[in-house]
């Protein structure tokens, strides 16, 4: 079960569960991209199966556990086997906390705290000799309540790891799509953590935190049970470091295009498509941009043929000085 290379990412909509997804497709291996939203899902899978994985988008509430269990069945239904769970809790409050309602506060506990509940509930119960990655949302010293619901999270995640009393082996049938045939199996996958420093940001900044990820779901980590990773990513970039090398280069006259490489540290490769996902997550208005750079092609056009113009006037007052002093000799 540990070499299966069948994988479920929740959350896959953006930001870490995106980046975490794509990586593991890229790597070759069955995604099942799960999102409360389904265009999300699907979107990110057909990603998935751009970049070489086979992928299937399934949508969940994790904070149903209904429709938890029931994308755990639909994976063994489809594949007959699950590697391993990556579980992004993403869900973050940067409201003061004097500030923070009631409400707000019991949205985050249900779509952080709740969900990994259910989900390690449901992993601890169906998932044989696997694993699990649960990505906390980062705690801000400036914002207590997510410094509370990390520390909730770790506390679940790292306490039932180490229990001494894990659930007996669990029966199951052939007829449950789980494809054990009845033998009674241990449903004691190891559980670890990945904290990051920040918020998720774009690929290249957090390759950091998908390869922590990776490795915590490989064999090479297969000792490791009940670990908090601390992830130290790097400030999220500059708008304008997001962007393509050509539009870098075109928008800063010191930048060669032939200095940026594209995908050096990337956990992936971008496409254009996707590098308008990334503009229009940063907040920046696309059609907005194109706009600017059509009127761009505009101004370069009319200075060229400014330029061209000018050529020609300086060309002809040539021809006219040349021609007047050609006279004057004549008249001489």
């Amino acid at each position: 079960m540990e070499s299966a290379r069948v994988v479920l990412v929740t959350n896959v909509g953006q930001g870490f569960g995106r980046a975490v997804a794509l990586s593991f497709g890229h790597a070759g291996y069955d995604v099942v991209c799960a999102d409360p939203d389904v265009d999300f899902a699907s979107k990110t899978a057909a990603e998935v199966e751009e970049v070489g994985g086979q992928a299937i988008p399934v949508q969940v509430d994790m904070t149903s556990l209904l429709e938890v269990r029931s994308a755990f069945a639909k994976v063994y239904e489809i594949f007959g086997v699950l590697g391993g769970v990556v579980h992004v809790a993403n869900q973050c409050s940067n409201a003061r906390f004097d500030d923070l309602s009631e409400s707000e506060f019991a949205e985050l506990l249900r779509e952080d705290v709740t969900s990994t509940f259910l989900l390690l509930r449901t992993a601890n119960r169906l998932l044989r000799s696997g694993w699990v990655v649960i990505v906390t949302p980062p705690g801000a010293p400036e914002h207590p309540q997510m410094a509370g619901i990390q520390g909730a999270i770790n506390g679940l995640a790292t306490a039932l790891a180490n229990a001494p009393d894990r659930p007996p082996p669990v029966a199951v049938r052939a007829s449950d799509g789980y494809g054990f045939d009845g033998e009674p199996v241990s449903a004691r996958p190891r559980i670890n953590v990945v904290v990051p420093s920040r918020a998720a940001s774009d690929p290249r900044s957090d390759a950091a935190l998908v390869h922590a990820v990776r490795f915590l779901g490989s064999a090479a980590a297969s000792g490791l049970q009940g670990a908090l990773v601390p992830v130290q990513l790097p400030p999220p970039p500059k708008v304008v470091e997001t962007l393509l090398p050509e539009v870098q280069a075109a928008l800063d006259d010191t930048v060669r295009q032939g200095d940026l490489d594209d995908d050096a540290d990337l956990p992936y490769a971008i496409d254009e498509r996707e590098l308008r996902d990334e503009i229009e997550a940063a907040g920046l208005d696309v059609g907005a941009l194109e706009r600017a750079d059509a009127a761009l092609e505009r101004l370069d056009a009319a200075a060229e043929e400014a330029d061209s113009q000018r050529g020609t006037a300086e060309d002809t007052a040539a021809r006219l000085r040349w021609e007047a002093s050609d006279m004057g000799g004549w008249q001489r």
